[in-house]
């Protein structure tokens, strides 16, 4: 009987792959999603941002929110995305490092043109850019008039503060609160 569960165990620990590899593969998956960006250096927060369960797993300190929000979900494709389980607690990005955080930056993650404009239901408009980047209005008030967004106007997407996005039009110096759909 010994000798069975000796190698039982055995052929498990042989035929198991090792842990690490899942989550390298996970990462590499989302890194893969990044590419769909055509900006360098959005991308390459995005990549950034994908790392974020390698660096949960390790305990490291987690890649800024708005990177890790750049990372098109595995779900867009058809497949699930990962979920990071991470003991460690959730270190906060430092405040003034220039890529957003608690105070805002005026660094722009995306300059494009605004080539859509749709309203959902609330009145909030989503805006398709030129690049491809699809940004959903996040902080309209009941009642409040609907923004009046003009095709091929140029947009600029910086960091805000408290670790949002900020969307403004030319060289207005108006700033709609908004999230990245895609």
């Amino acid at each position: 009987m010994k000798k069975c569960v000796y190698l039982a165990a055995a052929a498990i620990a042989l035929f198991s792959p090792p842990v690490q590899a899942g989550v390298r593969e996970d990462v590499l998956a989302a890194m893969q999603r990044c590419s769909a960006i055509p900006d360098d250096r959005t991308w390459l927060d995005c990549t950034y941002g994908a790392q974020q369960i390698m660096r949960a797993k390790l305990g490291l300190q987690p890649a800024p929110e708005f990177q890790q929000r750049l990372v098109p979900p595995a779900s867009a494709i058809g497949v699930p995305a990962p979920v990071a389980v991470s003991s460690a607690p959730k270190a906060v990005p430092p405040a003034l490092h220039g890529q957003g955080g608690l105070f805002s930056s005026n660094r722009a993650l995306a300059v494009s043109v605004l080539v859509g404009v749709r309203y959902d239901s609330r009145g909030a408009f989503i805006a398709t850019l030129e690049n491809g980047q699809v940004w959903h209005q996040v902080n309209v008030q009941p009642g409040e008039k609907k923004a009046r967004l003009t095709l091929g106007s140029k947009v600029t997407i910086v960091p805000g503060a408290m670790w949002s996005y900020d969307l403004k039009i030319g060289n207005s110096a108006h700033a709609y609160k908004v999230d990245r759909e895609t």
